[in-house]
């Protein structure tokens, strides 16, 4: 009788640890990936001191198909291979936020392993979801503050002044709003690497632009996310701190039923959704004291909870393109 009753434990055990089982802790410890971050930014610099079709045409060389669109794309001064080219260059050498902003880089990041690390542990559960996948080569550049992140044939490009961390003084010098500023450090990098790469192969396709399919979409981003980092801490994936957490925690209730209530979920007024989706200092409708995208935040409840009750696997959600139905069988109905 004292053995049966040790069964039974053990089997309600197991099953209690199966239902409480994180869907996306999965092992990828066989899967290998070698993806170096590779500073394209300080040999294009160097070019600053000797600008010539021969020192150029060794960097197109090197990295074929992203040097063109760097150039053409990013700092619009066109195809090495026009005389003007190289005019455009001296200007962009020259200019003095570009010359700080490479002072910046080369100081902040003497050293990318740390990202790279990160980088690579997405890699892999990239690979285990998409066992066919190539990995794309990461490369860095400078930009002059207008790129972030940008997926080229092949590449990842990192512009590296995006992630100077929010205590730099050149972005002072650029007005950048605080709530802004919270994002612009480099753990962010990894996070926005994979986020590109989710826009990049499931665009937004809704059937109607409005709220509750933006906020899913959003919620689905934030999923795959941390399907690429299921050990990252929340708060660095999610850009919250553990008030704001809490906050959404505490307040999730009221917010699913303000956002019915005051008919909010089904607008499509462009404005207003951007209200609840974009980065700010805080969820205007909701009051100061509501952190900013946080009906983003509850797409991702909603997501995580049309998993849990129709044991969606994880690619099966992403290519999931109806958000009404995503809501529909989520059955979310928070506490």
């Amino acid at each position: 009788m004292q053995k049966f009753v040790c069964i039974i434990i053990v089997v309600l055990l197991f099953v209690t640890v199966s239902c409480n089982r994180n869907p996306l802790d999965v092992d990828v410890s066989d899967i290998e990936v070698n993806a170096p971050v590779e500073r394209f930014d300080q040999e294009f610099y160097a070019c600053s001191e000797d600008i010539s079709f021969s020192t150029i045409g060794k960097l197109a060389e090197k990295y074929p198909l992203f040097f063109d669109l760097y150039n053409s794309h990013v700092i619009s001064c066109g195809s090495y291979s026009d005389q003007s080219y190289y005019q455009c260059l001296k200007i962009f050498f020259s200019d003095y936020s570009v010359v700080e902003a490479y002072n910046a880089v080369n100081k902040e990041f003497a050293d990318c392993s740390d990202v790279q690390q990160t980088l690579e542990g997405g890699f892999r559960h990239l690979l285990y979801y998409y066992p066919d996948m190539e990995i794309p080569r990461v490369v860095t550049f400078v930009a002059g503050f207008n790129q972030s992140v940008v997926l080229m044939d092949g590449y990842v490009g990192i512009g590296l002044e995006k992630y100077l961390g929010e205590k730099c003084p050149l972005y002072d010098m650029l007005q950048i709003p605080e709530y802004a500023k919270r994002e612009m450090q480099r753990n962010r990098i990894p996070i926005d690497v994979m986020s590109e790469l989710f826009h990049d192969e499931y665009p937004y396709k809704p059937g109607t632009d409005n709220l509750v399919n933006r906020m899913i979409y959003n919620g689905m981003q934030l999923y795959f996310v941390e399907a690429m980092f299921p050990d990252m801490p929340e708060t660095d994936r999610l850009m919250f701190t553990d008030e704001e957490l809490g906050y959404c925690s505490h307040f999730e209730r009221d917010m699913w039923t303000s956002l019915i209530e005051n008919g909010y979920l089904f607008t499509t007024d462009l404005f207003t959704i951007k209200k609840f989706t974009e980065n700010a200092p805080f969820t205007a409708p909701f009051g100061q004291e509501c952190p900013a995208r946080v009906a983003n935040w509850v797409g991702l409840q909603i997501v995580k909870a049309y998993v849990e009750n129709n044991k969606v696997s994880f690619t099966e959600l992403m290519e999931e393109t109806n958000y009404q139905k995503i809501l529909n069988m989520s059955e979310y109905n928070p506490k």
